[in-house]
């Protein structure tokens, strides 16, 4: 049985962490929110963490990847923008898959952002919440998903390229940028042409009309749980010690990527921290569940528990914990 340590202080939480353990380049994992999200994680938080592992005069940065879609997140300029005017603007990030997003390395068929390399430790800060496919996002999610790059989270999200809508404006920009020469134009509009295309999701990134489609559609809620899960395995097998934690704030019925205000479903919970990514997730929907009565389990139709099954049977962790109160 695995120990999940719990408490609303994160000083608390702190205090039973071994972060003798940690190397001298410590990557802290953080999910910075879209502009117009303002239930992401509390940057008073992730100082605190980064205060601690600073202190003994070890390196820490925050790291991130692009996003798939077009947003506030979508090249590393406006991504580390978007974070320093969330408050994160106390230490050095790293956005890890390039200015682009297209700079990656592949690990057992999953493309990880390329900087992760740069690092010795890690450790992953969630915020926990809902997410309509994944069912909940938690340290998982957060690993998995994140630390994927634009052609990691196309991979994850849909088994068939991006098309290309009526809303061309026949530009050029997508051709222009696609290496693999898998654009043409056709009647005055952009073409993908399927067996070329490899997937990498540049088209969706620098198209300035948002005309590129991302087939969100085409995975089942399983499958991409099980993606999910094999990006976060990918990358645990760089740090064998990790240390997760959990803030259980703010809890959305939706993700932090999406760029509007949500109330958040219940009252706030507290912190909770394992060694365990499958037990720190567990542990957060089990809390979650319990605080609202059975509601969060309601928020989407997805399975929450077929992540956590997935996780444990891939061998990143055990469901098997026990609840330690500071």
């Amino acid at each position: 049985m695995t120990k999940v340590y719990f408490s609303k202080d994160i000083e608390k939480i702190l205090k039973n962490i071994d972060f003798s353990k940690l190397g001298k380049r410590v990557a802290i994992k953080v999910h910075f929110g879209e502009i117009g999200c303002n239930t992401y994680i509390n940057p008073l938080i992730v100082k605190k963490v980064y205060d601690k592992i600073k202190s003994p005069g070890q390196e820490a940065t925050l790291v991130e990847c692009n996003v798939l879609y077009r947003g506030s997140r979508t090249n590393s300029k406006d991504h580390i923008a978007t974070a320093k005017a969330h408050g994160f603007d106390f230490a050095p990030i790293d956005i890890l898959d390039g200015e682009d997003g297209s700079e990656y390395i592949e690990i057992n068929g999953c493309k990880i952002g390329k900087g992760i390399k740069k690092y010795d430790s890690l450790i992953v800060l969630s915020h926990f919440k809902g997410h309509e496919m994944a069912g909940f996002g938690g340290a998982i999610k957060n690993l998995g998903m994140g630390l994927g790059s634009r052609a990691g989270k196309l991979h994850m999200h849909s088994n068939v390229h991006p098309t290309i809508s009526e809303a061309c404006i026949g530009c050029g920009e997508c051709m222009k940028y696609c290496n693999a020469n898998a654009i043409k134009m056709k009647a005055g509009k952009a073409k993908i042409i399927d067996n070329k295309c490899m997937g990498c999701a540049m088209c969706i990134a620098v198209c300035p009309n948002k005309a590129v489609n991302i087939p969100w559609g085409s995975e089942t809620n399983e499958e991409l749980q099980k993606k999910i899960a094999e990006y976060a395995k990918a990358v645990l097998t760089l740090f064998p010690k990790a240390i997760f934690i959990n803030v259980l704030e703010k809890i959305t019925k939706e993700c932090d990527c999406f760029g509007i205000i949500q109330e958040p479903m219940m009252s706030d919970v507290g912190i909770i921290f394992s060694e365990d990514i499958v037990a720190v997730d567990k542990a957060s929907l089990d809390l979650a569940n319990e605080f609202s009565r059975g509601e969060f389990n309601k928020i989407n139709e997805t399975d929450k528990n077929m992540q956590i099954s997935i996780a444990e049977n891939l061998g990143l962790g055990t469901s098997d914990y026990g609840l330690v109160s500071l």
